[in-house]
């Protein structure tokens, strides 16, 4: 599978045997980026992080709150 820069992804081996991944970076310095800051310290709509999360708006809203993002 190839990830553009800065998306988030995740995988799930749903199998039932061990998973073997092999992983390659463009560069000497991959970056990081964090899942918190990512979906919360941002100007999203509340109602498209809701879908995506499956958090309720009110807990959204505070997570923003907390972490500097916009409702």
């Amino acid at each position: 599978m190839v990830f553009p820069q800065g998306l988030l992804h995740f995988q799930i081996n749903s199998g039932k045997t061990p998973a073997l991944a092999f992983v390659s970076f463009s560069g000497p310095n991959p970056g990081l980026q964090i899942l918190d800051f990512a979906l919360f310290k941002n100007d999203f709509p509340t109602e498209l992080v809701a879908k995506t999360t499956f958090l309720d708006v009110a807990q959204i809203k505070k997570l923003k709150g907390v972490l500097g993002g916009t409702n």
